[in-house]
C-alpha cells in the first residue's frame, strides 16, 4: 500500500472517531444552529437580538466578484464562502479534512492516479437543480479550461480526466501522483458550482451554489445582501439575513461599530485596537492565521532594467526594517518572517529560515556606493491603497529612503485595479502582497504565488531561475512522500529569498471584532469565515 493511500485510510479512521458529524451523517462540522427561535441578546446598543435581526459585516476591501472560479481576492471569498461549497473543509482547529458536499473522503489507487469520491446525496443548488456527479465534472472542467480563465487553476493542474460512474460518485483520474489533492478539494476556488446557472447567468454578479445562504442583491462597489438558504441540506443557520457593506475608511466602520450599525469587522488594524476595546459590546479577538505578507522585486523589469541586477535587489531587501514594523506598526500582532514558507505550512523546516536577508541598510548603502547610479535609479513601488498595505508602504518607503534609494516613485492604486495591473509586465518593479493559505499547504503556497505558467506572474525572474523554481515546485506536488515534497519546497523557498525576488515581512495572525451579542465569530486559518458558525449569544 502506498503512503498516500495509507494516508488517508488512517485519517478516515480518525475522523470516524473524532469527526463524525463531518462526513456520514448529513450534517456539517459546525454546532447545530436554533434559528430564529435562539434566545435573545444584549446587542451593541444594550437592546435584544435574534436570529431575525439583519448581521452587517463591514468589509474594508471591496469584493470583485461572485463567482469562486474566477475571484481569488479575501472579500469576495468571505462572500462566496457562505454561498457554495467545497467537496471538503478543513477543520478550523484540528487541520483534518471534514466532508461537506463528499459524503466520504477520496479513495485512492494503488499507484495514486485515480481518485475516487462519493457524493452525498438529495443537495440542490439555489436554482433548483441537482447537485450531482455531473455538477462536480462540470465544475472542475472549467477550472481547467484555459479559455474560462480560473482565478486558481492549479487546483486542477494534476487532472486529467474526470468520469461518473453513478450520479452520485466522480472518479478522478490524475496525471501524477497529487500529494495535496485533498487539499485542494478543500480550496474556496475549487467550490462546485450550478451547472444551468453558470450557462444562464453570470455568476460574478447573480451567485447560484449549494451553501446555506442564497443571494439577494448587490450594489457594485457598496454591499451585497444574502439570506438564509431555508432549504439547505445542513443544520439551517441561525443568521437568517445578512448584508456585508464595503467601508474603504477604518474610522467609518469602527464607528458603525461603535452605533451597532456593523456587527462584524474581518479585518482590524493595529492602531485601532484601543479604539475598538474600548467600545462597550464589542470584542476585539485574535486568531492563528497561515498568512504571509511580502515585497515582489521583479528580476525583469520593462521599468528599470537595473532590477535584473542580483545585487540590486538584494540591496532592496536589507534596506527593509521587517522587525521594526512588527515591533511599532503591529505591536508584535505577528511575527517578522524570515522566510516564504511559513512554521504553520506543511513543507516547513527550520532551514528555510537561514535564507533570510536581514535589515542591514549600511550594507544597502555599501551596495550603491560601489554601484555609481544605482542609487538614483528610479524604481516604481506600486501599494494598494487598503490599510494594511498603506501602513507598510510608507514605513518601507521611508526605510529604502533612508537607506540611500533617492529615486523611489511611490503609487497607490485601487484594490481591485492592483488585483490585475500587478499580473502586467511593466506595471512595476516592486510592489507588496499577501497569501492567506486556505490549505496550508506548501505547493498551494508556492505555485499559485511563484510557478512562472500556473502561478500569478507578478514576479519576473532572470534568467534560467525561473525554469529552476517551475522544476523544484512541480517535484513539490507530484508525490505524496512528504521526505521529497518538503525537500523541494525548501529549495523553491531558498531560490526566491537568496536570488532577492521575495523578500518576507511578516506572518500575520487574524484581527478582528464582533458585537458580543454574537458567538460563534471566528477566522480560520486560512483567513475565511462562516456566517452558519455564528449565532446569537445565550
Amino acid at each position: 500500500m502506498n503512503r498516500k493511500k495509507l494516508f488517508c485510510l488512517v485519517t478516515a479512521l480518525v475522523l470516524a472517531l473524532s469527526l463524525l458529524a463531518g462526513c456520514g451523517d448529513g450534517t456539517t462540522t459546525p454546532p447545530a444552529a436554533n434559528g430564529g427561535n435562539s434566545p435573545a441578546a444584549s446587542g451593541g446598543d444594550g437592546a435584544a437580538v435574534s436570529g431575525d435581526k439583519m448581521f452587517n459585516v463591514a468589509l474594508t476591501a471591496p469584493f470583485t466578484g461572485f463567482d469562486p472560479l474566477r475571484t481569488n481576492d479575501s472579500a469576495s471569498t468571505y462572500v462566496n464562502a457562505q454561498i457554495y461549497e467545497t467537496l471538503y473543509r478543513i477543520h478550523p482547529v484540528t487541520g483534518e479534512y471534514t466532508c461537506l458536499l463528499a459524503a466520504e473522503l477520496p479513495q485512492f489507487s494503488e499507484d495514486g492516479l485515480t481518485a475516487t469520491i462519493k457524493l452525498r446525496e438529495g443537495i440542490k443548488f439555489h436554482d433548483g437543480t441537482d447537485f450531482n456527479a455531473e455538477a462536480v465534472k462540470y465544475t472542475f472542467e472549467l477550472i481547467k479550461d484555459p479559455e474560462f480563465g480560473s482565478a486558481r487553476a492549479s487546483i486542477a493542474g494534476s487532472i486529467d480526466s474526470i468520469e461518473c460512474p453513478d450520479e452520485y460518485t466522480v472518479v478522478f483520474h490524475l496525471t501524477y501522483e497529487d500529494g495535496v489533492l485533498t487539499a485542494k478539494l478543500a480550496h474556496t476556488n475549487s467550490a462546485i458550482v450550478s451547472p444551468t446557472a453558470q450557462k444562464n447567468q453570470d455568476l460574478m454578479v447573480n451567485p447560484c451554489g449549494t451553501g446555506p445562504y442564497k443571494f439577494v442583491s448587490s450594489v457594485s462597489g457598496s454591499n451585497v445582501v444574502l439570506t438564509r438558504n431555508d432549504e439547505y441540506w445542513g443544520e439551517a443557520p441561525a443568521i437568517k439575513d445578512v448584508t456585508m457593506t464595503i467601508i474603504a475608511e477604518e474610522s467609518t466602520a469602527i464607528a458603525r461599530m461603535e452605533t451597532g450599525e456593523a456587527d462584524f469587522m474581518p479585518n482590524v488594524t493595529v492602531e485601532q485596537i484601543s479604539r475598538i476595546e474600548g467600545i462597550p459590546n464589542v470584542k476585539f479577538e485574535t486568531s492563528e492565521a497561515a498568512q504571509i505578507y511580502y515585497m515582489c522585486m521583479r528580476g525583469s523589469s520593462y521599468k528599470n532594467p537595473v532590477m535584473a541586477e542580483k545585487d540590486f535587489r538584494i540591496a532592496l531587501a536589507k534596506s527593509l526594517d521587517k522587525e521594526g514594523f512588527v515591533q511599532y506598526i503591529m505591536e508584535t500582532y505577528a511575527d517578522p518572517a524570515e522566510s516564504v514558507l511559513g512554521p504553520k505550512i506543511t513543507g516547513f523546516a527550520e532551514e528555510a529560515t537561514t535564507h533570510n536577508i536581514a535589515y542591514d541598510p549600511e550594507g544597502a548603502k555599501a551596495i550603491l556606493d560601489a554601484h555609481p547610479g544605482w542609487a538614483d535609479e528610479e524604481i516604481t513601488f506600486l501599494v494598494p491603497s487598503t490599510p494594511a498595505y498603506n501602513n507598510m508602504g510608507e514605513y518601507f518607503l521611508a526605510n529604502m529612503k533612508a537607506a540611500g534609494f533617492n529615486n523611489i516613485k511611490y503609487e497607490t492604486i485601487d484594490w481591485s485595479a492592483w488585483l490585475t495591473e500587478s499580473k502586467t509586465d511593466d506595471r512595476f518593479d516592486i510592489t507588496l502582497a499577501a497569501w492567506s493559505n486556505v490549505t496550508r499547504d506548501g505547493s498551494e503556497l508556492m505555485e499559485p504565488n511563484f510557478h512562472t505558467q500556473n502561478g500569478q506572474k507578478r514576479i519576473r525572474y532572470a534568467g534560467s531561475d525561473g525554469a529552476k523554481l517551475d522544476e523544484y515546485i512541480d517535484k513539490s506536488k507530484t508525490t505524496s512522500d512528504m521526505a521529497v515534497r518538503s525537500e523541494n519546497l525548501l529549495k523553491v523557498n531558498a531560490l526566491i529569498q537568496d536570488e532577492a525576488y521575495v523578500q518576507p515581512i511578516y506572518h500575520g495572525v487574524n484581527l478582528y471584532a464582533y458585537n458580543t451579542a454574537y458567538t460563534g465569530v471566528t477566522r480560520d486559518p486560512g483567513g475565511t469565515f462562516y456566517l452558519m458558525d455564528i449565532k446569537p449569544a445565550a
